[in-house]
């Protein structure tokens, strides 16, 4: 009896585990399968997403992440022009961006534009919209490395990103950085202007798995991101 109680009791655990790996693997099925079909998008995120575009106009839907907060993201084509829509599971637009030709965008930005682009070109722009604010955003090409410049309407850099050497990163920032790639390599490394302020965004591989690190001027790091591939 005792010998059938123990024998059933294995069989128990076998089927429990066996159940967990299914579910563990359901799981990361799902995070890697994020391709999704409109029908399996929730009513209040279709509604908002039909005041932008068409089922004809949706090429792509997946379930993504923006700052923590889970969000359906809508690659879109119209009239030749491509966008991209984020909204949260609620149907609150998180936020937009749309290809845009620098002609059309408004004067004072354009010339912002133009100017950082003195020396090189603007390789592409976009609008923008974000925590309820509109930006217009550039790629620029110059000396053969690239920058992205963020400018409102009325002409003021609200942001920036831009490649450069370790060797251009303030020493405390740099000792943080080569604290962090012990072990490892340093990939890239950015300058980043946002909200005012300036880090730098750098990104390691180490043991095969590739991190992305924001560390401030002073050496502190103010972020660290875990790249999925």
């Amino acid at each position: 009896m005792k010998l059938r109680q123990i024998i059933l009791g294995m069989i128990a655990l076998l089927i429990t585990a066996a159940a967990a790996g299914q579910a563990a693997a359901q799981e990361k099925k799902e995070e890697k399968d994020q391709v999704l079909k409109m029908s399996q998008v929730p009513q209040k995120v279709q509604q908002t997403i039909n005041t932008y575009a068409t089922a004809n106009e949706i090429k792509k839907i997946t379930l993504g992440d923006a700052d923590g907060t889970p969000a359906y993201e809508f690659e879109i084509e119209k009239a030749g022009r491509k966008s991209e829509v984020s909204i949260t599971r609620d149907g609150k637009l998180l936020s937009t961006e749309e290809d845009m030709p620098l002609s059309e965008i408004p004067e004072a930005a354009r010339k912002v534009i133009n100017t950082q682009a003195t020396g090189g070109k603007v390789v592409s722009t976009e609008k923008a919209f974000e925590n309820g604010k509109t930006s217009y955003e550039a790629v620029v090409e110059k000396g053969g490395k690239r920058s992205e410049v963020s400018v409102t309407a009325d002409g003021k850099i609200v942001g920036s990103e831009e490649d450069i050497a370790l060797s251009e990163v303030p020493e405390a920032a740099r000792k943080t950085i080569n604290f962090q790639a012990v072990g490892g390599k340093i990939l890239s490394t950015k300058k980043v202007l946002e909200d005012g302020k300036t880090n730098f965004e750098v990104v390691i591989e180490k043991g095969g798995k590739q991190k992305e690190i924001t560390v401030s001027a002073a050496g502190k790091v103010v972020d660290t991101e875990t790249i999925k591939h």
